[in-house]
């Protein structure tokens, strides 16, 4: 009867280990670095295209906050 639950116990042991290893990444394939990804949406056009919108967009906004200081003076 021991032995039983002591084989039991290595069962279910084994499964548990075999389980949470399978859970892991591969090691395959390098993941790409945090430079990379800043690097690759920096020169999406389509990212650069929103960063010159949104630049005249501030630019136009700070324009009109001066005019506003200006007649309020």
């Amino acid at each position: 009867m021991r032995t039983k639950i002591i084989v039991v116990g290595l069962v279910a042991a084994v499964i548990y280990f075999r389980g949470a290893r399978s859970h892991r990444p591969v090691k395959g394939k390098q993941p790409e670095t945090l430079r990379h990804q800043v690097e690759r949406l920096w020169n999406d056009p389509k990212a650069a295209k929103s960063r010159k919108k949104l630049a005249k967009k501030v630019a136009d906004s700070a324009a009109d906050r001066l005019k506003q200081a200006r007649k309020a003076v």
